[in-house]
This record gives structure tokens, sequence and C-alpha cells, in this order.
């Protein structure tokens, strides 16, 4: 929220102006008044309208605001992702300090980059987060995954989960870890690579297993499927025969839909509601 230096110079001369009322002296309502008289908690509302990277640099300014710029109430959703205007943290020790003494039970909604994506990082969110219910993962740039085979523990309150799909990375090894863990999951969005450009003739990898995904999330009530080359109608055959609370299925700029599983997702899924499509040949 910007305020230009105009406003505050009205604000500092109304501050230093002496009125006529009836005759006698009287100050300005504004007179005396400087941030440094605000109270925690209209500062605390004020920080809210910041982002995480101005919060911090709030928090140099002086003790008071560092304590103020630290309150968990600040950090209820956080993006660690900073191309995308998130917070940068430049260690996976950074990470989980801020995990145990920033975030906490306060932690509703999380984005994590690729680098930052280990079984150390999900133990604690699990452990340190209980009321954690959205995440998204951001796989899209991954060469390699992290090992996840000492993977034991991952949030379990998780009502939405967004993954961003890398083109060459297969999901499967850490997708294994997780399944017992997202039954009770209502949202769920898979996010391709698809950039609009002429298509080439190049192979394509099926880095996540749908049909298996399907199977952990009976619960789903919103599939978002965006720019993932690799899905075709049996992929919406198969959540259509195990989502029976289904009422959004959105499958934009996936290629290889043509809509003719159409008529079996309508008689399954008698909650459906809406139906979001971009691409020609699901059109025809």
């Amino acid at each position: 929220m910007d305020v230009s230096p105009d406003v505050w110079g009205q604000l500092a001369l109304e501050a230093s102006q002496v009125y006529l009322t009836d005759g006698t002296a009287a100050k300005s309502p504004f007179a005396g008044t400087t941030i440094e008289k605000l109270p925690d908690k209209v500062l605390l509302h004020i920080f809210s309208y910041l982002t995480h990277k101005e919060i911090c640099r709030m928090a140099r300014v002086c003790k008071r605001w560092r304590m103020i710029a630290y309150d968990t109430k600040l950090w209820k959703n956080v993006s660690l992702r900073p191309e995308i205007s998130g917070l940068h943290v430049g260690s996976l020790e950074s990470l989980l300090a801020l995990i145990s003494i920033r975030f906490g039970p306060s932690l509703r909604y999380i984005e994590l980059p690729i680098e930052l994506i280990t079984h150390t990082v999900l133990h604690e969110l699990a452990n340190k987060c209980p009321n954690l219910t959205h995440m998204l993962l951001d796989f899209s740039t991954a060469m390699q995954l992290h090992d996840f085979s000492e993977l034991q523990a991952f949030p379990t309150k998780l009502r939405y989960l967004c993954i961003c799909l890398s083109e060459v990375i297969f999901m499967e090894g850490f997708m294994r870890k997780i399944y017992n863990f997202i039954n009770g999951l209502e949202i769920l969005h898979l996010i391709g690579t698809y950039e609009k450009i002429e298509e080439e003739e190049e192979e394509i990898y099926e880095v996540i297993n749908v049909h298996r995904l399907k199977s952990a999330t009976p619960n789903l009530r919103v599939i978002n499927l965006y720019g993932i080359n690799f899905v075709d109608d049996s992929h919406i055959d198969a959540f259509s025969s195990n989502c029976i609370q289904l009422e959004c299925l959105a499958v934009n700029y996936c290629a290889k839909v043509t809509g003719s599983t159409l008529k079996t997702l309508f008689q399954r899924s008698r909650r459906l509601k809406c139906l979001p499509y971009e691409w020609d040949k699901f059109a025809q």
C-alpha cells in the first residue's frame, strides 16, 4: 500500500498548524501524532498489507518493529518462490529455523521451490505446522529430485495441493511417499509446462501416475489439469471413476484430451457443475 510523499508532507504540515477557534488558538488534531505513537495492533494491521520482503525490511528499523514483523499473524500465507515475488531463503537451515520460530501453528499456505522440497523440510512442516491446509510444490525447473527414501511424514490436513510438474523428472518415487497423507484433498492442481507455441514432434513422458493419484484422492471436488502434454481421455475417465464428489474439472491446454469420455464423466459425476476448457480439439 503506497503512500505518496505529498500525503506525508500534508500530514506534517497539518500537525504544525495552529487554528483559531472562537477567537482562541487551537492545535490541529494531528499535532504530536507520529508513527511511533501508533498502537502495536495498528502497526500490525498496516504491516499486513506489505509483502514478506517488505516486512523483513521493516524488521530492520527498530526492535519494536522487529517484534511486530515477526508476529505469526503476518506469516499465515507464505511464498518462497522469489521469481514470483516470494521470499528468498538462502539455505535449508534458514528455512527450518523459519518453520520452527516464525511459521508454526499459524501457517496455512506455503509455496516451495524445488531446491527447498526435501524430506527434512516436509517433516518439519508436518510436525511444526499442524494447521497447514494449502501447499504448492514447484518441480517445474527440476533436473533432479532430492532423495525422499527417508520421507516418513507429510502434512496431513491438506485440502489444497498444487504440483508444478517437470517435463523430464518422474514423480512416482516422491508421490508413493505421500499417497497415504493426501486422502483428505479436496482441490488438486496439476500444472504442466505447456506454452502457446507450435506443436513439435518430441518424446512425451508421463511424469506423474494419474491413475495411482486418483486412487489416493477420493474426496476431490475440484481438479485442474493445465498444460499437461501427456494427459488424455483415459486420465479424465480415471478421475471420474473414483471422485464421485467432483464439482469442477478443468482441462485447459491438455492437447491429447478430445472429450471422448465426457458422456461417461457426466454419468458418474452427478455433482459436476463446471467444465472449463481451452483447446481446439476439445471444443470441436
